[in-house]
């Protein structure tokens, strides 16, 4: 009678864990189709930003949607969508996850290896310096990236937004569209 009754708690315990959810922190924010800058294509227009963390792959996903398909060899000289974070809950930006376009025109600032043009990606630890990555993906209306936690100081929450650029940021040239639209959206994993 014992042994039935601990190979039912055992079984039971068992199953309880099985069904339990496997949590994967997600941030989600949803910005309004037209509200980019004025005269900007639509394949710079933000509708949903967001950052994902991939439960047994430690991997961390941004993702931007936008109101129109990127073209695969954009005609612009210059294309930037960004993600920045404050790992520390100062309200100081310490990262920015990107994924550019760089031509011949923006070759001082495009460093990652390789023919131009193309696309890269890195990880910007402000004020210390880039990480080229090559784990991102231009497809369709959506840019991705595919980052290593450690990369964002391997912190387990931040506060982030998104913004994108059609011009370098040294240019002095402004945003084309954030989301949120003003604040920080929170991503704990």
């Amino acid at each position: 009678m014992r042994q039935i009754r601990l190979v039912f708690v055992t079984l039971a315990i068992f199953t309880l864990a099985l069904s339990s959810p496997v949590f994967a922190g997600s941030s989600v924010v949803a910005d309004a189709t037209g509200d980019a800058r004025a005269g900007s294509p639509a394949y710079l227009d933000l509708v949903q930003v967001k950052v994902t963390d991939q439960v047994g792959r430690d991997t961390l996903y941004f993702s931007a949607e936008l109101a129109a398909a990127i073209p695969a060899t954009p005609p612009d000289d210059f294309l930037a969508y960004n993600w920045f974070a404050d790992v520390n809950g100062d309200s100081t930006l310490d990262y920015v996850v990107v994924v550019r376009w760089c031509t011949e025109r923006t070759v001082p600032r495009c460093a990652a290896p390789g023919p131009l043009p193309r696309w890269e990606a890195f990880v910007n630890h402000l004020g210390v310096g880039n990480t080229y990555f090559s784990s991102f993906k231009v497809d369709g209306a959506t840019a991705k990236a595919f980052v290593d936690p450690a990369l964002l100081g391997g912190v387990s929450a931040f506060e982030w937004f998104a913004l994108n650029r059609s011009r370098p940021a040294g240019s002095g040239a402004a945003p084309v569209d954030f989301a949120p639209n003003t604040g920080f959206a929170s991503f704990g994993r």
